[in-house]
């Protein structure tokens, strides 16, 4: 199997993606979904702030799923995904850390190195 094989089966289906709290991603497949989704609700603020707050409810759950297999792949427990509700505050710990962070290059609890 060639290293384009091998990368192909490392992506995730998008409905385990959004939807599943299980196994690691990596920050490109992480920052290409957590990213447009955030900016979605931010972006509707400005035009009608009752939508953006039923937009972000409906949002939620895909990005703590996102969030979560991204801790995952440091080895760190899910959980600390409640931090990006912090305002301001959260959203920075989610974008330098893990939008531009590797993650653990070994296998862990939460599966295969994503690295190899």
């Amino acid at each position: 199997m060639d290293s384009t094989e091998s990368h192909k089966t490392k992506k995730m289906e998008v409905l385990p993606l959004l939807f599943s709290f299980k196994g690691r991603i990596g920050r490109i497949q992480f920052t290409k979904w957590w990213l447009p989704l955030t900016s979605i609700t931010l972006s509707l603020y400005y035009l009608n702030d009752q939508l953006a707050g039923m937009v972000a409810i409906l949002l939620l759950w895909p990005l703590f799923a996102l969030t979560t297999k991204r801790y995952h792949d440091f080895n760190s427990f899910g959980w600390l995904g409640i931090f990006q509700l912090l305002p301001i505050i959260g959203l920075l710990i989610v974008i330098v850390g893990y939008c531009f962070t590797v993650g653990d290059f070994k296998d862990n609890k939460y599966g295969e190195s994503l690295y190899k």
